[in-house]
């Protein structure tokens, strides 16, 4: 299954969050893939696709995260995904 993520980052945590990229990265766990990441030019906010096959390890990939972010998740189909499904 498809999730889209938008993460926003308040002002205030902006430099926090670069730093914790740099150091400890972003780690996608094993049994999920980040199929895209976009990152908005104010560096505040940003988008990802990520495919797993259980939401709730989604937990896994944004608990290290939710001190900084606000993090909107959203279940989402594909082209071929959706015409299969109309």
């Amino acid at each position: 299954m498809l999730f889209l993520i938008h993460f926003e980052i308040q002002p205030e945590h902006r430099d926090t969050v670069h730093e914790r990229i740099r150091k400890i990265g972003i780690n996608v766990p094993d049994e999920m893939k980040l199929v895209a990441n976009y990152h908005s030019v104010t560096q505040l906010e940003g988008w990802a696709v990520v495919e797993a096959s259980n939401s709730a390890r989604l937990w896994e990939l944004f608990q290290g995260w939710t001190d900084l972010n606000v993090n909107h998740i959203t279940p989402v189909l594909d082209n071929e995904s959706m015409k299969a499904l109309i």
